[in-house]
């Protein structure tokens, strides 16, 4: 009993979260059927699944997924890799942040879709520009996140190390990184819901090709169940990415106080 009872714990909230989704998907085919709703402007469960068959079975939806993947995939591993040394180096530099926080809040205050006309001018319609949207909405919260982890590094470990003569750089790899892990780790969760935000973004304003551009054309020409198609994968995408980064964070700080 004990052990049934501790495995429901753990897969109880995915059994009732996948059960309200079934019970939502249910009313609304249940109010599709009966002409409660237009299904020209909300379509309905069965027409989705439908338009998701047919735009497989033709390659379509799966040539607009593996361009989307590709461009979240460059922009995210881009933002992290600049934006996890740009923090550590802000973080550990006084003269670092004084130089590059300026910049920083500026774009961190600024809504990012207005450089948009300027990225298009800069790097051309389509493949470029989304990329670049895309690092532009994840590189913030990593540098932030990283800046401030590192910069509340444990004061005992750093004198502990200063004391046994390691040097400067040597305490920020062997000290300030680790302790600032936890923070880092959670810009990246945050990083990877916005870089995809941002990439679906350029697709929809810059490019003919992708999920984002997929919603856009359809939701033009009132083709709402190919739009949901679309919608729906960028969810999953999304759920799937940060699931995967809150596991990762819940991991890292078991081990940390482990």
């Amino acid at each position: 009993m004990k052990t049934r009872a501790f495995w429901w714990r753990k897969i109880e909230p995915v059994v009732l979260g996948v059960a309200g989704l079934l019970l939502v998907a249910l009313l609304w085919q249940l109010a599709s059927s009966l002409r409660w709703l237009n299904p020209l402007l909300v379509s309905s469960p069965e027409q989705i699944f439908r338009a998701a068959a047919r735009l497989s079975a033709n390659g379509e939806l799966w040539g607009d997924l593996g361009i989307t993947v590709v461009e979240f995939a460059i922009s995210f591993f881009a933002a992290s890799f600049v934006g996890i040394l740009l923090g550590l180096i802000m973080g550990w530099y006084r003269r670092a942040e004084y130089t590059f926080e300026p910049f920083l809040w500026l774009l961190f205050s600024t809504p990012l879709i207005a450089f948009y006309p300027l990225l298009l001018v800069w790097f051309g319609f389509g493949f470029n520009t989304v990329v670049v949207m895309g690092f532009l909405f994840a590189f913030i919260p990593i540098t932030i996140n990283t800046m401030a982890g590192v910069k509340h590094s444990s004061p005992v470990l750093v004198r502990a190390a200063k004391s046994f003569g390691a040097n400067n750089r040597q305490i920020l790899m062997k000290v300030a990184l680790p302790s600032a892990l936890p923070m880092i780790v959670t810009g990246l969760r945050i990083g990877v819901e916005r870089a995809l935000i941002g990439v679906i973004v350029g697709e929809m304003f810059c490019s003919n090709s992708g999920l984002g551009f997929h919603i856009s054309y359809y939701g033009a020409r009132l083709e709402t169940a190919n739009l949901f198609v679309a919608l729906v994968i960028v969810i999953l995408l999304g759920l799937i990415l940060t699931q995967a980064f809150r596991i990762l964070e819940s991991r890292l700080m078991k081990w940390r106080q482990n």
